[in-house]
């Protein structure tokens, strides 16, 4: 159906009425109506106007901002797989932090290049674009402040890995809504990878902490800028400091509420919730809330959440009991969690095991669970229910569902929108029951509470067809002390009930109040793992056009390493080593006579000097030497047999996974995809995806700066560096429906990126001879 102009179509299957885009629900069937902004990239967009319809399907409000308006309608995707949308698809589990992409738009009349739209872009329930960090960086609480740098010194590794830190150096794409960091669009690093230490420095020069804390903070910042903290020294640091921070801070305040209904087509009620009523339970600091939907249907669904509920409350309320008198450690938290789950799936396990059920007969169930301890919240979760926060500023999934369609996305398959559509999308691929705790991988989410804000737990009855996002801004009060949980549960059940009807509904909601901060005493504070060193005589030095409050200061990547040279000197010990002993209180280290810096800096300087001496004579000493050097040729190392029969060198340090031409071998289970190249080795032809067996061809050595001569050349294992490995694929794991890859194929793939990926297969007949193939030792060579 053609979307009028200034309408939103209903997203309700059975419905699709168009409806005025201030509507907030269908005029026709009055279901609330999804209004889902869109991020576009396109360099053709500085040219489109406002109030454009583009596909007659999304309209353009400006600043790359779209309103769809059809969101019920499968949107077309691109039509490859990038390196940069790769970088979108594997940073999923980052979410709300980082946009997915979402589709493309391809406009013949307006532009020649395809448009892709991001979705979870930070755009605000009114359409506009959130604020920038760095604007908002001086209104923030210390809290705040600690949450917001701790969210994105988290993400620099993931994001590293993915190519794109160059993302976190511009404070266009830094934006916050509310407590979240969030990415406006990744940035490839195009070959030139920012270092972590010149994050460090823009971060210095950008932004000064709270007064309260700008004697522990900045001095981390510094060793950041020096190059002497990596991510997660820092990562750790900052979460003592949030810790001593959250003990000086206002208790939040919390009301849980549940409710569990069978649903308007169901007979039987398999979900299950705690506490177990719509009745609420009010506290301070802590809470716990859980809700698990059963599988199996009459088989035993509702025995196993049941006996899911039992066995973890058995295991967590007492644990929240005890945090009540001594606040346990993030690691402490996550262990308990990790344990709790896996002992409930082993009890759903052993009675599989013992009444004989297999395959689709076997029991089993979801869990997503939500954990207050003070100011840190947790999200446990297996399986498809789904947990969410609700702000001010909009609706944050927490979770990722375990099902086919995300799993083939965090592996660079496709993309989630169009998987979705493949008719086993929605199958689970882990669940609690379904087999042994040590293959089963649970996902711990930890989160910093600094803000009023509600934490919606629910069964896919609740949740299908995006009733959540469609509904939040009317159901779900955020301000605490506004609305009763238990009469919102209720409103949402009958929501539900009402225009998703198919299953079981289950809803658990938990109302947090943590906007009252009180500022925390500097005194109190404690350093954070750091052993202080000898002192300097020089304090920090911020040039006046690098000053914080000089917006227009930062151009691009000048990061003006002057200041780096003036920063005092502190050194950090690793996140597992104990805190050093802190100097008497009323003593500092500047107290120290101050010859023994200028002794310390003048055998440095000699040292130094002597260095740059050892550099310049000793290469004209070794000429010398070796022009009266008797003419005779080295010995060559004697080589050592590999089991493939080829000569090998040993070597100091050998790879997780040894390699052997004419080896088979397995991309592990929970291995991410295998990117596959073409024979020039630059064109990526697919991915190949886990549980898949290949054989080992060829192994290609690095190019050398002076190719040896046939007698001198290297055999055996190549050298670490950018070697090539040529494989069959014997067998194709489980794959999207348009990958390109077959079995039999014979493709390239980087030695490095096999890594840890693969096992050694069972050694079984295997189709397209892999086997019988003959493969000799001058298969090891050089590339052309």
């Amino acid at each position: 159906m053609t979307v009028p102009i200034g309408s939103i179509e209903c997203s309700n299957s059975h419905c699709g009425h168009g409806n005025p885009a201030s509507a907030k629900v269908c005029a026709a069937c009055g279901a609330p109506l999804l209004h889902l902004y869109l991020y576009g990239i396109g360099s053709d967009l500085r040219s489109l106007a406002p109030g454009t319809w583009l596909a007659n399907r999304y309209y353009y409000l400006g600043d790359r901002r779209f309103l769809d308006g059809q969101p019920g309608q499968v949107p077309e995707v691109p039509g490859e797989v990038t390196r940069l949308f790769l970088s979108y698809l594997r940073l999923v589990e980052h979410r709300p932090q980082v946009p997915q992409i979402y589709g493309v738009v391809k406009q013949s009349n307006f532009s020649r290049e395809a448009i892709l739209l991001l979705e979870g872009a930070p755009i605000g329930p009114d359409g506009s674009l959130l604020p920038k960090l760095v604007d908002q960086w001086a209104k923030a609480t210390p809290l705040r402040q600690l949450n917001w740098l701790w969210q994105v010194a988290r993400l620099w590794e993931p994001l590293q890995d993915a190519g794109v830190t160059a993302t976190l150096l511009e404070p266009e794409r830094l934006r916050v809504g509310s407590g979240w960091v969030r990415l406006l669009a990744l940035k490839d690093n195009a070959g030139r990878s920012p270092s972590w230490a010149e994050w460090g420095r823009w971060w210095v020069q950008r932004l000064r902490p709270h007064p309260a804390l700008e004697s522990l903070v900045s001095p981390l910042l510094q060793q950041v800028a020096l190059g002497n903290c990596d991510p997660p020294t820092l990562v750790a640091n900052l979460e003592q400091l949030i810790t001593q921070v959250a003990a000086q801070d206002a208790p939040v305040e919390l009301a849980v509420a549940s409710l569990s209904d069978p649903g308007p087509s169901r007979s039987r009620n398999e979900d299950a919730c705690y506490p177990f009523s719509q009745d609420q339970t009010r506290g301070q600091r802590l809470g716990l809330a859980i809700v698990c939907d059963g599988l199996g249907g009459h088989e035993g669904g509702d025995v196993a959440s049941r006996w899911a509920i039992e066995q973890l409350t058995t295991e967590l309320v007492p644990f929240v009991e005890a945090a009540a008198q001594a606040p346990p450690s993030p690691e402490l938290v996550n262990a308990t969690l990790l344990r709790a789950i896996g002992m409930a799936n082993a009890v759903i396990t052993q009675r599989n095991v013992q009444e004989g059920r297999a395959e689709r007969q076997r029991m089993g169930t979801t869990v997503v669970l939500a954990l207050v301890i003070d100011r840190w919240l947790y999200i446990a979760h297996v399986g498809d229910s789904r947990a969410y926060q609700i702000t001010p500023t909009g609706c944050y999934a927490l979770t990722l569902d375990d099902d086919l369609a995300t799993r083939e996305t965090r592996l660079g398959l496709g993309f989630y929108r169009d998987l979705l559509q493949i008719s086993a999308a929605g199958a689970l691929v882990q669940a609690l029951g379904m087999g042994n705790s040590e293959q089963l991988y649970p996902s711990v989410r930890r989160m910093v509470l600094d803000e009023d804000c509600a934490i919606v737990l629910c069964s896919d009855g609740v949740s299908d067809f995006d009733l959540i996002e469609r509904s939040w801004r009317d159901q779900f009060p955020v301000r605490w002390g506004q609305g009763d949980p238990g009469q919102t549960v209720a409103q949402m059940i009958t929501l539900a009930n009402q225009h998703n009807g198919h299953d079981n509904a289950t809803i658990s909601l938990v109302q947090i109040g943590a906007t009252r901060q009180l500022v925390p005493d500097p005194a109190r504070l404690r350093r954070p793992v750091m052993v202080p060193s000898p002192p300097l005589d020089r304090e920090l030095e911020v040039s006046p056009a690098a000053s914080p409050n000089n917006p227009n200061s930062f151009q691009g990547d000048d990061l003006l390493p002057s200041v780096v040279a003036k920063m005092p000197q502190t050194e950090l010990v690793t996140p597992s080593a104990e805190p050093s002993p802190i100097p008497p209180e009323g003593r500092s280290p500047r107290d120290r006579s101050p010859w023994v810096g200028r002794w310390f800096s003048l055998l440095a300087l000699v040292l130094f000097g002597g260095g740059l001496l050892a550099l310049v004579i000793m290469p004209l000493v070794r000429q010398l030497v070796d022009a009266n050097a008797p003419n005779t040729p080295d010995p060559s190392p004697t080589p050592i047999a590999s089991p493939s029969g080829i000569n090998a060198t040993p070597s100091p340090a050998p790879s997780p996974m040894a390699l052997n031409v004419g080896e088979v071998l397995q991309i592990k289970p929970q291995a991410a995809a295998l990117g596959l190249y073409g024979p020039d080795r630059t064109t990526l032809v697919g991915w190949l995806p886990p549980n898949s067996i290949i054989q080992i061809l060829r192994i290609s050595l690095p190019i050398a700066p002076a190719p040896p001569t046939t007698s001198d050349r290297p055999s055996g294992p190549p050298p670490p560096g950018l070697t090539w490995v040529e494989l069959r694929i014997c067998t194709l794991g489980r794959s999207s429906p348009n990958s390109p890859l077959a079995s039999g194929a014979t493709l390239w793939a980087r030695q490095a990126d096999l890594g840890d990926r693969v096992a050694a297969a069972t050694p079984l007949p295997l189709p397209n001879g892999c086997q019988a193939a003959t493969i000799t030792p001058d298969t090891v060579n050089n590339p052309p």
